[in-house]
């Protein structure tokens, strides 16, 4: 009878291995899911913030250019105005 005893344990304790490598499966798992989960979330982060910067490269580049033209043509209007007043003043 003692000996049945013990083939009982050692087919529990078998199992109770087998579920305690299926938990550490489980958790393997687990943890690699959630490394990919965040693994992706800091890449789509990255490239966020590059179009981000992309747009906000884009957007200073175009108001630069505006500046420039408003203030070339500014300028033209400046000099023809001044020129028209010393053509006044000459006559």
């Amino acid at each position: 009878m003692q000996g049945m005893r013990a083939e009982e344990y050692g087919a529990g304790f078998d199992a109770a291995v087998r579920d305690f490598a299926d938990i550490q499966d489980k958790y393997r798992h687990a943890v690699r899911q959630t490394g990919l989960a965040v693994v992706d979330a800091c890449e789509k982060s990255v490239a966020a913030a590059v179009r981000v910067q992309e747009q906000t490269s884009q957007t200073g580049a175009d108001w630069t250019a505006e500046t420039v033209r408003t203030q070339t043509g500014l300028t033209k209007e400046l000099n023809a105005i001044s020129a028209g007043v010393l053509r006044q003043l000459l006559r």
